[in-house]
This record gives structure tokens, C-alpha cells and sequence, in this order.
């Protein structure tokens, strides 16, 4: 943002001839260089994936148990935990410095609303940790070594998908990440249709024909495994077209009655699964895509934004040694918390907070009118109330050529002229119902002298014919005049 005239880190350092002050001036330029977010996240960056290739060598070459008291504790074992360990602190700090200041706020903030990285983010962490204590406690057989070196292979294939975050500050790429958490979003609600349409074939399927009956000792058994092999494998690949074993299967006994059920069976499997259901993800994908796509600038600033404010309040430090600072801000906060009980009445110290910085000095004042002008305009609405778009905001560059004394005034006259309007618009509905009432009135006289009319033509008080009265606005006119 340096081109739009927006830093954020001070300018303003003082400059000095004096050695000493120029060696300060140095270490402190050197200090906003590593505190800068760009910086920060190069580093962290760096780190990460020197723990991905770290990790992968642990896993491909030393993954060996410690159980049996032969092998040692390899260095990478050591350096893995004190890695994940810290990454874990940082989560932990990043959880207690959001801005909300209750804990039901924080959980809503960090679960709710990034609901699918948090869960990968802290399913990475209970796997690792699940892993080790099986690896150091319990895996004192090669069967129980498997079951910890499985654990531990998923963790670092999440591991790996959680790099994909630092793609998220590119152009190009920032907004295609935002495509796959929407795809996946649509694919976990949709998976839901495909997995009842298998469940359905496989078990129908397999409850009419007998597929392994030719293999010794491979019957569909209860037991876990042997219901995945023999139902949920074959259905879940018939998604992708492979259907040779499917159909050479049948093929065995073509001329039985349960053969050509299942064969019709599959065909409308077939047809409802891979024709109508995998072209309807595909329409709800191109639809996701496009939803994005179009607001593609938008997605990247909003993401940039969120990098640089997340790396803004981290530490220069990355993982392992980030712990250093960890434990500066706990001592900090206990003397804080220390001083506090002692002395209630302290003087508040200031915070660093996320906050830009006008580049120059026009830039700063532009800034500053435009957020004066857009509160009292926000006010006045909220006073009056009635909507901004029927207000007018003065654009920055106006500004600099309309004294400050005729925008007042203009501000000024759009107040009354919106209070006058109002004020009218109650007139108006008043002497409306000032004639409706009116109207009524005559009416009901009109009414009445009818009536008299037509008592004197009954006792024949007069020999002139009776004078018809005629009311030249009834109350059928007055609606119509309303609409």
C-alpha cells in the first residue's frame, strides 16, 4: 500500500551526527525491519518449511521406537516436538489476543467463523501429540509402531495442507484457496447424497448376489473390514467407472434371476450416481467458481488483510525460537498483573496496536476530514433518521478548493432542507384528513335533507315536485382520489 500513500511502521525516526545516536538509529531501523509483517511471514515461512522437510526425514529414515531401551531418542524426535510445541503456544497467544474480550466471544471469533482451518489446525496438533505418546509409551511391538507411524503420516500430509495458507498472499493464488474452502464446504453437504446412493447399491447389491463366491475363504463376514471390502470399496469406486469387477462378477451366472436384478440395479446406480449426482457437483463447483472469480480483487485485498494484520502482532521470532518472546510476555504480564494489586491507581501504559500510517502529510489530512465528515454525516442521519443515500458525501479532492465555512453551510441546509421535508410531509397527511372528515360531514347533511324532502312529499306539504339532492363527491370518489 507505500503507492496509495499507507505505511505501517514510523517514518518519522530521528537523525543524528553523533556516533552513539547513529548506531541507536541503526538498531532501531534494524528492529522496524524485522518487526515489518513482510518480514515476519518470510521468516515464518522459511521455518515452516524447514519443520516439512524435517518431519518427512523423521518419518522416511529415523522412525524408530525408543520403547525397548536399545535406541535412543533421535535429535529430529526432540526437535519435531519443541517445534510443534511452540507452533502450539502461538496458537494459544493468537487465541487470547483477539479482540473480543469475553471467552464465549473468542470461541465464536476462532471456531465459528473459521470453523474448517481451525478444525485442520487443531487436528494437526492432537494427532502429533497422539502419535508421540504411542510411539514413546506404547509401541513396544511392530504392530503398535504401525499404528503410530500411521497417525503420524496423516498428521504430516495435514501439515502439508496447512502450507497451502502462505500461498494465500499471492494474487493469483489468495482467491483460489478461497475456491477450495467453498468447494469444500459444498462437497461436505453433498457427500452426504452420494454416500446413501452407495450405501443403498452395495448393501441391495450384495444381499441379491453373491460376488466372491468362487474365492476360498473371502465370505462376507460381520466384521468391519470384511464390510468395507465387500460394500463400501466396490460401490465407492463404481463412482470413478470402474465397473469391470462389478460386471465380471455378474457375467459368472448371467441366466440367474438375482444376476439380472443386480444388473438393473447397477445400470440405474450408474445413471443416478454417475450422470446426475457427479454433474450436479460439477454445476455447484462452476458456480462457486464463478461466485469468487467475480469478486476476485476484493477476495485477495480481504485476504492480504488478514495476513497482515495476523503477522502484525506476531513476534520477529519464528518456531522454536519464538518461545523466547512467549516467555517475555508472560513475565510482563505477571508484573503487570503484580503491579496492578499493589497499586490500583497506576498509569496505564500503551499498547501496539494494528494501525496505518499516512505516508505524507496530505495524505494524513485527506484521511482525516473524510473520517470527520463521514461521522457527522452518519450522526445526522441517525438524529433525523433517515437513510444516507439520500445524503451527499464531498469528496476529498472538492474539498481542498471549497472553503471549510460553505461545506458547513451546505451541511447545514441538506439538515434543515431533509427536517423541512418531513415537517411538509405531516401537513400534508393532516389536511388530508382534515377533508376526508369534511367530506363525511357533507355527506351525512345531505343525507338528512333527503330525508326531509321525502317526509314532505308523503303528507304534501307543497305542490312542487320533490327537489332531488345530489351529493357531487360520495365516499366511492373519496377512495378513488386517495389512490
Amino acid at each position: 500500500l507505500k503507492d496509495h500513500g499507507i505505511n505501517y511502521s514510523d517514518i518519522y525516526t530521528w537523525q543524528s551526527d553523533s556516533c552513539l545516536q547513529g548506531c541507536l538509529d541503526y538498531f532501531r531501523q534494524l528492529k522496524q525491519f524485522h518487526e515489518s509483517p513482510l518480514i515476519k511471514f518470510s521468516y515464518n515461512a522459511a521455518s515452516y518449511i524447514f519443520f516439512l522437510l524435517l518431519f518427512s526425514y523423521y518419518l522416511l529414515f529415523n522412525f524408530k521406537s525408543s520403547t525397548n531401551g536399545s535406541s535412543r531418542i533421535h535429535w529430529t524426535e526432540v526437535l519435531l516436538i519443541i517445534i510443534v510445541t511452540t507452533m502450539l503456544f502461538e496458537d494459544i497467544r493468537q487465541f487470547l489476543w483477539q479482540d473480543n474480550r469475553s471467552i464465549i466471544g473468542k470461541l465464536s471469533n476462532y471456531f465459528i467463523k473459521n470453523l474448517f482451518v481451525t478444525l485442520i489446525r487443531i487436528t494437526s496438533y492432537i494427532l502429533f501429540y497422539m502419535g508421540s505418546i504411542l510411539l514413546f509409551t506404547y509401541a513396544s511391538t511392530d504392530e503398535n509402531l504401525t499404528v503410530a507411524k500411521i497417525i503420524l503420516a496423516y498428521d504430516l500430509e495435514i501439515w502439508y495442507i496447512r502450507s497451502l495458507a502462505f500461498l494465500g498472499v499471492l494474487r493469483k493464488m489468495g482467491p483460489k484457496l478461497v475456491m477450495i474452502r467453498k468447494m469444500l464446504i459444498d462437497l461436505f453437504f453433498f457427500t452426504y447424497i452420494i454416500l446413501i446412493a452407495m450405501i443403498a447399491y452395495g448393501v441391495a447389491s450384495r444381499a441379491m448376489y453373491k460376488y466372491n463366491d468362487d474365492e476360498d475363504n473371502d465370505d462376507l463376514i460381520f466384521d468391519g473390514r470384511s464390510i468395507f471390502r465387500h460394500v463400501l470399496y466396490p460401490s465407492y469406486y463404481l463412482m470413478y467407472g470402474s465397473t469391470e469387477n462389478e460386471l465380471e462378477a455378474l457375467d459368472r451366472n448371467r441366466d440367474l434371476d438375482t444376476a439380472i436384478a443386480t444388473q438393473i440395479l447397477l445400470a440405474f446406480h450408474m445413471l443416478f450416481v454417475n450422470i446426475l449426482l457427479i454433474n450436479l457437483l460439477i454445476a455447484m463447483f462452476s458456480y462457486t467458481f464463478e461466485t469468487v472469480q467475480n469478486q476476485t480483487d476484493h477476495v485477495w485485498h480481504y485476504e492480504r488483510y488478514s495476513f497482515i494484520r495476523e503477522y502484525f502482532h506476531r513476534s520477529p521470532l519464528f518456531p522454536p525460537f519464538i518461545i523466547i518472546s512467549h516467555l517475555i510476555e508472560l513475565i510482563k504480564f505477571l508484573i503487570r498483573l503484580c503491579q496492578k494489586k499493589n497499586n490500583s491507581n497506576m498509569k496505564k501504559n500503551q499498547t501496539k496496536i494494528f494501525k496505518m500510517i499516512a505516508a505524507n502529510h496530505e495524505v494524513d489530512k485527506d484521511w482525516s476530514e473524510f473520517e470527520s465528515y463521514a461521522t457527522n454525516l452518519y450522526a445526522r442521519t441517525k438524529v433525523s433518521g433517515t437513510s444516507s443515500s439520500s445524503t451527499t458525501i464531498v469528496s476529498s479532492r472538492t474539498r481542498q478548493d471549497v472553503p471549510s465555512t460553505i461545506l458547513d453551510r451546505m451541511n447545514t441546509s441538506l439538515s434543515s432542507s431533509t427536517i423541512d421535508l418531513k415537517s411538509i410531509i405531516d401537513e400534508i397527511a393532516s389536511i388530508k384528513k382534515v377533508v376526508r372528515d369534511l367530506r363525511t360531514y357533507t355527506e351525512e347533511m345531505n343525507s338528512s335533507m333527503q330525508s326531509m324532502m321525502d317526509v314532505k312529499e308523503q303528507v304534501k306539504m307543497s305542490k312542487e315536485p320533490k327537489i332531488r339532492i345530489r351529493s357531487a363527491i360520495t365516499t366511492n370518489d373519496l377512495k378513488e382520489t386517495d389512490d
